[in-house]
């Protein structure tokens, strides 16, 4: 069993990719870390919160993290797609317990520290707590197992801009520098998430399933679902951030190819995670810096949408 702790925005698809984490039995959950991105970094605490509330999983600790990009301001454009709530403006119940006293990233520190070599970290969100962790505790990234990220795009195009995926490009620099670390990192990006698209009528029988969980999704996924429908003009929606988890399950689901990344933090690319291909050992090449990493660029989106159903319908 892997333990992970998930870095989230709490959206939409975050509360599935959570649901979805929290009830695969090769996964243990150890933590919520929440960031701006979707919402605002406290209004995803409290949608942490809710959401183990509602699983029944109150005994896993969530603890707040960024409330801002590194080097710029929180725009909130999130909520466009999520709602004003992150929830698709649900207005849940306010959560009874309480997020845990210490910050994301010292949480995160502690945990890597008592489990070295043990602690997968999640990502589904702005990279913005990941790096602030590498930067303030130089050398953990040793003593991380692994990040398996939700974010970038190789080689497809963005949908946060034409050229960048939205968590890169809500902190460029952030991602560039998780990206510079010595941590074993895979990236499942828009080059595979677009392809693992849920069509209506898995969403309705996911959501007409009758669990607590289920049927909160049935209230949240609607404004989802509209808003992606007419953005990929085709009823349904793709599956962002479940697809991290379910690579944490059954990686061989997925192509991978091992190459450093570097991004884009100027001009009209900003957030673009640029693949170098190159295996020069110029000094000058912008990738010589950095290991490679696992990227994601072909998938069974099949069996991950039916991996994703079967595991939300067990409840």
């Amino acid at each position: 069993m892997k333990q992970i702790i998930i870095d989230t925005d709490p959206g939409i698809d975050d509360t599935m990719a959570i649901y979805f984490a929290l009830n695969s039995p090769e996964l243990e959950v150890i933590g919520l870390t929440t960031v701006y991105g979707n919402t605002s970094n406290i209004q995803g605490t409290e949608n942490a919160l809710r959401i183990l509330e509602i699983a029944n999983k109150e005994g896993i600790p969530v603890h707040t993290g960024a409330s801002k990009p590194l080097m710029t301001e929180y725009l909130g454009k999130g909520e466009i797609v999520h709602g004003i709530d992150g929830q698709g403006n649900s207005n849940l119940v306010k959560p009874k317990i309480k997020e845990g006293d210490i910050s994301a990233i010292n949480f995160m520190k502690n945990k890597i520290d008592e489990f070295p070599g043990q602690i997968t970290l999640v990502p589904i969100g702005p990279l913005t707590n990941i790096a602030q962790l590498l930067t303030e505790y130089p050398g953990i990234d040793k003593k991380i197992k692994e990040i398996v990220l939700m974010g970038g795009n190789a080689l497809s195009q963005g949908n946060a801009s034409p050229a960048a995926e939205a968590n890169i490009k809500n902190d460029p620099e952030a991602a560039n520098h998780v990206f510079k670390s010595n941590t074993q990192i895979t990236m499942v990006g828009l080059d595979v998430t677009n392809q693992v698209f849920m069509d209506e009528l898995t969403i309705k029988e996911i959501s007409n399933h009758g669990s607590d969980q289920t049927n909160h999704l049935k209230v949240i996924l609607p404004h989802y679902v509209d808003f992606l429908s007419r953005f990929y003009n085709k009823q349904g929606m793709p599956i962002h951030d479940s697809s991290a988890i379910a690579f944490l399950i059954n990686s061989e689901l997925f192509k991978t190819v091992n190459f450093p990344i570097v991004v884009e933090t100027e001009g009209i690319s900003r957030g673009k995670t640029w693949m170098g291909t190159s295996k020069t050992e110029d000094l000058n090449n912008p990738w010589s810096d950095r290991i490679g990493i696992d990227i994601c660029m072909e998938v069974n989106s099949k069996e991950v949408i039916e991996l994703i159903k079967n595991t939300l319908m067990k409840i």
